[in-house]
């Protein structure tokens, strides 16, 4: 029987992402015995842990984060604020003046959610990344290697982001995990397989672990935009995108069930037959010969396309069109009609 682990990117306000994602390996049901992350990550992945996967859906459904709207928008203007950091670091001056917003919120967001009792009495182990500026190394921890009364500080080590004033937790300074191990995999045994729930598209190291990775096909937006109306959207998508990779679904906007190429033949001719001008017993020639591969150029597809994925770009370029919902599991035949409906 496999053994499974979570492993959950860092990636600040996108992390509402997972919560959808989640709640759809739920559904399909995934057992995990390990789930790390970090970051948000951590956050989430300490939620869901604990038995607390809704919880954690309404604690994203109800942050306010406009107590640091200067400091985001500082961190969103600066692209060399790593490089200040670390040079910060180096220099073994922790006091970063730029961004001192008062950590408190952070604080009271997980002593609110997390529960160290429910946490480490859960069956599932779970881990975190974290930087330990003080000692200036980075940590990765299981629940069983953190001492008796200090999860929360170690999940509020693994989310401190840079715009926080430094404090220190339990004696030391610590920093946001990502900037060590944003996805740390690293942390699962070789015997485990691996689900990993990306939030960024950068390059990951140890990727080729992971068995099943859930990610976003378009950029999901910065992670310092915190917004409830946005979360909502990040979690749809979430809980979608995982049932694309885990099942195999086709389309970059919609979820397709996938269908064999021959089988797409017929669909490619209902859909296009009614675009050629030319007698019913010509109409099969035309399209096959000459209009499919021109529609597969014009859709940038290599000259060996493949008749079934021309079929999910048309489809998808029809559904667009026409605005349909695309946040749900289509057949072939139920986003054709959809298509057709509405013509």
């Amino acid at each position: 029987m496999k053994k499974w682990a979570l492993v959950l990117e860092g990636g600040g306000a996108k992390g509402a992402y997972q919560v959808g994602a989640y709640f759809a390996l739920m559904e399909m049901g995934f057992d995990f015995s390990k789930i790390v992350g970090t970051s948000i990550g951590a956050f989430n992945g300490a939620m869901f842990a604990q038995g607390d996967a809704y919880e954690c859906f309404k604690a994203w459904k109800s942050l306010d984060f406009s107590a640091f709207e200067t400091e985001l928008q500082e961190i969103e203007k600066d692209d060399n604020l790593f490089s200040k950091i670390v040079d910060k670091l180096r220099e073994h001056d922790i006091k970063i003046p730029e961004l001192t917003r008062s950590p408190y919120p952070l604080f009271r967001l997980v002593d609110q959610f997390i529960d160290e009792d429910k946490l480490r009495n859960s069956d599932i182990d779970f881990g975190i990344c974290t930087v330990n500026v003080s000692d200036l190394k980075v940590e990765k921890l299981f629940k069983k290697d953190i001492e008796k009364g200090l999860l929360k500080d170690y999940v509020i080590a693994s989310c401190y982001l840079p715009f926080f004033k430094l404090q220190r937790l339990h004696g030391k300074y610590f920093i946001d995990g990502g900037f060590a191990s944003p996805a740390p995999m690293e942390m699962i045994d070789d015997d485990m397989d691996i689900v990993l729930v990306r939030l960024s598209r950068q390059p990951l190291k140890n990727i080729e672990r992971a068995s099943y990775i859930i990610k976003p096909n378009k950029n999901l937006g910065s992670s310092l935009g915190f917004d409830r109306e946005k979360a909502d959207d990040l979690i749809k998508l979430g809980y979608f995108d995982a049932f694309r990779a885990i099942k195999g679904l086709r389309g970059e906007d919609y979820y397709i069930m996938p269908l064999d190429e021959e089988e797409s033949l017929k669909y490619i001719y209902r859909l296009l037959r009614d675009k050629v001008k030319e007698s019913e017993s010509k109409i099969a020639r035309v399209i096959f010969e000459d209009y499919a591969p021109k529609l597969a150029n014009e859709l940038e597809m290599p000259e060996n396309f493949r008749y079934d994925e021309l079929l999910y770009m048309l489809l998808e370029r029809e559904g667009n069109k026409r605005q349909i919902d695309r946040f749900r599991i289509y057949t072939v035949e139920e986003l054709m009609r959809e298509i057709e409906n509405v013509n």
